[in-house]
């Protein structure tokens, strides 16, 4: 795990670009992150914004968690007083509260900066719903945050505004190519990118002295701490189509191809994945797929690991847990090696369509996402992938557990398809999940899915 800093500056850089241009064609990759209890089976994707909002509630995140000092609480870069705007900005977002902290705190130094520019952040816990009905009445934000498996349907449905004029080539290479590929679709930019993310082992150090580098230890440790008769067990891990997309993608398979916008849910190679994942790991978990219950496990020493991702620190750094960060473990199986392949995600500023103020916008947005400053202070208090090469430079953020080991994880995570046909499959991994979590020691994994791959086959034609 421990490797020179240039050496980790320059597999971050590698990272994005295989990410950005070869990980999807050998299958499909999606969306982002977790909802806070079961499987959803709405045609949605569940994504890292989601969870943090649904799970904002519990008493084991914190608005204050973030707020420790660090030498990035202040940042020093200045925008011209040209680059200021004037007027307000208007921002939607889901985001939890410890995130909205920083990123409020962040837009009052914008501010103090630019007098004449109000940013205001407003909360839309079903944020899809509220800007499909607000954005074609003209009621809509002139910004809003999600992962960007958002931006083939919402550009599709005509409810983003392009920013092409002012995207050059020299703001667009600023950014990692994960992040480049990210923020445009069809042609047009439609957004611009703040961070990157995907899932990781969370450990308790107390726990476990040498994390799991293979899925053979990985399993050793689960069966160690396994006992559910006292409510302990091997691992916490919310169950839904993101979180265990990471094992059927492991030897080749894929919910949805984005190049031929088609499901895989029968492929051989998913099935696998799928009987792998409850095989050998649903055994050692309390059985429940639900999110704030599989964490609590965790935050309250029940379990020696978690999988989770970056908006899931504050409330680990809550629970006073002395814990790392390494990705989920490689399987040997007929002597290869198959990585666990979760998915990955790019957090955007979208500009939506009837943007009231897009001048002053595209000012904050530009300052928010090219100062290095700003990155870094995303990276180091609520443990955000950078997406600007430069910052994982910086010795903070190299040195730093969360960002190194997630940076670690991001090297086998499938970026999100953008094609608004994705969208319907998420229902159906959902619902297929939810029936073999039925009797998952005796569901017949490949009929189940092959009735939901025959399902999104017709959902994907509308129906």
């Amino acid at each position: 795990m421990k490797r020179g800093l240039i050496s980790l500056l320059l597999v971050g850089v590698l990272v994005f670009s295989v990410v950005a241009s070869g990980c999807i064609s050998g299958g499909g990759s999606t969306s982002s992150s977790p909802t806070s209890s079961t499987p959803a089976t709405t045609s949605s994707s569940p994504t890292p914004s989601s969870s943090t909002t649904t799970t904002s509630s519990s008493s084991t995140s914190s608005p204050t968690s973030t707020t420790s000092s660090s030498p990035t609480t202040t940042t020093t870069t200045t925008p011209p007083a040209t680059e200021c705007g004037s007027g307000k900005v208007v921002i939607w977002h889901a985001m939890q509260p410890n995130e909205l902290q920083v990123f409020q705190s962040i837009a009052e130094e914008y501010m103090a900066m630019c007098p004449n520019v109000n940013i205001v952040f407003e909360q839309k816990p079903n944020l899809e719903d509220a800007l499909k009905a607000a954005i074609p009445s003209g009621q809509g934000p002139d910004l809003f945050i999600w992962a960007h498996d958002w931006i083939g349907k919402f550009a599709e449905a005509g409810l983003l505004e392009p920013i092409d004029n002012y995207v050059t080539a020299d703001i667009k290479n600023k950014f990692a190519p994960m992040a480049q590929e990210a923020m445009q679709y069809k042609g047009h930019y439609y957004a611009m990118p703040f961070a990157a993310e995907t899932v990781a082992i969370i450990y308790n150090k107390k726990m476990i002295q040498n994390p799991p580098k293979t899925f053979a230890e990985m399993k050793a440790i689960m069966e160690k701490y396994n006992d559910p008769n006292n409510k302990k067990y091997g691992i916490a891990y919310p169950i839904n189509s993101y979180f265990i997309s990471a094992w059927a993608q492991a030897f080749g398979g894929y919910y949805f191809d984005d190049k031929t916008e088609q499901p895989g849910l029968d492929n051989p190679a998913t099935i696998e994945g799928f009987e792998f994942f409850f095989k050998n790991i649903w055994p050692y978990m309390a059985p429940t797929a639900d999110y704030n219950t599989q964490q609590s496990i965790f935050l309250e020493g029940r379990a020696p690991m978690m999988v989770n991702g970056p908006w899931s620190i504050a409330s680990v750094k809550n629970a006073n847990i002395s814990f790392g960060i390494v990705p989920l473990p490689p399987i040997t199986k007929d002597g290869k090696t198959y990585w666990p392949r979760p998915y990955g995600g790019v957090k955007l500023f979208y500009f939506a369509k009837g943007i009231k103020n897009k001048e002053a916008a595209w000012k904050f947005v530009k300052w928010f996402t090219t100062n290095p400053q700003v990155i870094k202070q995303l990276a180091l208090q609520l443990g955000y992938i950078p997406v600007l090469p430069e910052v994982l430079n910086d010795p903070d953020v190299q040195k730093d557990p969360v960002i190194y080991g997630f940076g670690q994880a991001v090297q086998h995570a499938y970026l999100m398809p953008k094609s608004p046909k994705m969208g319907p499959v998420w229902g159906d991994v959902d619902s297929a999940i939810n029936e073999i979590l039925q009797n998952p020691a005796n569901a017949d994994i490949p009929a189940i899915l092959k009735k939901y791959q025959d399902k999104a086959l017709k959902d994907i034609q509308g129906g």
